[in-house]
């Protein structure tokens, strides 16, 4: 569980920052607001934005954990900040450079928010709902898609889950290890009453039939047809 008090304190900090920044690219003073940005980023993990877009994910998250444990205020930090940067590169229409920050924000929006139990009362709710947006004509890779279908799961909007899994089956860097949290995720819905998988726009009949197409994956991806 977040603790409460610490991101109101998360809250009120960034608040500043966000009227600093939406000053200046109100003004047209994008590459100021950009400078500003890069500096937080700087103070933040002694490390700037454009090599924080180069490294793995799994660097990323290594960044802003204790140890094992995730810093849930630096990575919620650092999300926000990764998506101020997105949103400034967003107003100059440079497209191509908003999409990593955006992507990189998502990622680390739903590392913070997946520990709470219910993320739709997550204080940036609205924050991961617009990203999700943004992102949704992009490919993006498995191992973001199977956080969303997490995300998905545990706000009770099952369909969308599904979708994302399989997404995450599609994708070029797709792994077995997908399948396996396939089935942990049907396995978890079966557990579910009919009225709650309605609710969640899903049904019994359509986990069988999930299942089906999951096993139908695993077989095509393990025997692949001759000459491929």
């Amino acid at each position: 569980m977040i603790n409460r008090d610490y991101i109101l304190r998360l809250i009120e900090q960034f608040s500043r920052v966000l009227a600093r920044v939406l000053f200046l690219r109100r003004a047209n003073q994008h590459q100021e607001a950009l400078i500003l940005i890069d500096e937080l980023f700087r103070q933040t993990l002694g490390l700037n934005s454009d090599f924080l877009l180069t490294i793995p994910e799994e660097m990323l998250l290594a960044l802003v954990k204790r140890i094992d444990l995730l810093d849930v205020g630096k990575c919620l930090w650092i999300a926000l900040l990764f998506k101020l940067e997105g949103d400034t590169y967003q107003d100059l229409q440079r497209y191509e450079e908003s999409f990593p920050r955006y992507q990189r924000s998502l990622r680390l929006f739903l590392e913070a928010v997946l520990l709470e139990q219910n993320p739709r009362h997550s204080d940036f709710f609205a924050e991961i709902e617009e990203l999700l947006t943004l992102l949704s004509r992009y490919e993006l890779p498995a191992s973001l898609l199977t956080r969303i279908m997490l995300y998905y799961e545990k706000t009770g909007r099952y369909g969308q889950a599904e979708d994302a899994l399989f997404e995450a089956l599609e994708a070029p860097d797709s792994s077995d290890e997908i399948f396996e949290q396939g089935l942990a995720f049907y396995a978890r819905l079966q557990g579910k009453s009919d009225v709650e998988l309605r609710a969640g726009n899903f049904s019994s009949e359509e986990i069988k039939e999930g299942l089906a197409e999951l096993h139908r994956w695993q077989t095509a991806r393990r025997f692949p047809p001759l000459g491929e």
